[in-house]
């Protein structure tokens, strides 16, 4: 079994980024808007705004109150759009329950969604040759696979869950892959049954402890998205059982030190990409 290690390649792009930043002499700014005061969110904003400034992209986080609506997010997001000084901008998910998250994603200039998640862009990667911007999740997994040269092409790829963060851009990508790839959900019948025979399994429903080597194919990829506190230990993981599948895995990225770090660098290089794009 060999660890798809997340955290020292987001370290080579992030290096790689740092020096395309400097030739490019232009101001890179990545602005991100959270609506209220979830813990893990902060955190994980406050991570990609340090991340930013390491390389050299500069930008403001946008705190908005638990209780505002829609309209609210949407009008700053408008602002964003049209002031010419900001590269690109996210809006940190998940959002409370009274704003209309599809709304405010739809809302983001597609020329500055760092994050992938306009709708548009997501209809744009299932084009043939697409040159959207892909989920920052999704490209940190396809990123990753390359990295450990891992042949996506033909292979039979599972993913469940079908969040617009992660499930329906990486269906797209792993299309593009040449991938056969199928997508999971909770109506999904026969569901044991259809992960077991993946060739590449990647579980991105945030609830630790689900899977154990009994849903693993013999030297299947696996690709843990998942990230989350089990209720009965306390402890933090991801959707798989580790210690279960490490010796029927052939590669299974670790939680924590696999997607997160690659999804805040693939962050980093759309909005590097966007800032090209614009000069």
């Amino acid at each position: 079994m060999i660890l798809l290690d997340g955290k020292s390649l987001s370290k080579k792009i992030l290096t790689n980024l740092s020096l395309e930043i400097r030739n490019l002499k232009s101001d890179v700014r990545l602005d991100i808007i959270i609506v209220g005061d979830n813990p893990s969110s902060l955190k994980y904003v406050e991570l990609k705004q340090q991340q930013a400034s390491s390389i050299g992209i500069g930008g403001q986080i946008h705190r908005l109150a638990q209780d505002c609506n829609t309209k609210t997010v949407i009008d700053l997001i408008n602002k964003l759009n049209n002031d010419p000084s900001v590269t690109g901008l996210m809006v940190q998910l998940p959002l409370p329950p009274q704003i209309n998250t599809n709304d405010v994603l739809s809302s983001i200039n597609i020329e500055k969604d760092v994050d992938g998640l306009n709708p548009i862009n997501l209809s744009i990667l299932f084009q043939k040759n697409s040159q959207g911007i892909p989920s920052a999740t999704s490209l940190g997994i396809i990123k990753l696979l390359e990295e450990y040269e891992i042949d996506i092409s033909g292979k039979n790829a599972v993913i469940i869950g079908r969040s617009p963060e992660v499930g329906l851009p990486l269906f797209a990508q792993l299309l593009a892959k040449n991938a056969t790839a199928t997508i999971c959900h909770s109506y999904t019948q026969n569901l044991s049954q259809i992960i077991s025979q993946a060739d590449i399994l990647i579980s991105a429903i945030g609830k630790p402890n689900s899977f154990g080597k009994e849903y693993v194919k013999k030297d299947a990829v696996v690709v843990d998205v998942g990230f989350g506190v089990d209720p009965n230990t306390g402890r933090v993981g991801g959707d798989f059982i580790f210690d279960r599948i490490k010796d029927v895995a052939s590669f299974i990225s670790p939680v924590p030190g696999g997607v997160g770090p690659m999804t805040v660098a693939s962050l980093l290089s759309n909005t590097v990409t966007i800032a090209k794009n614009s000069l």
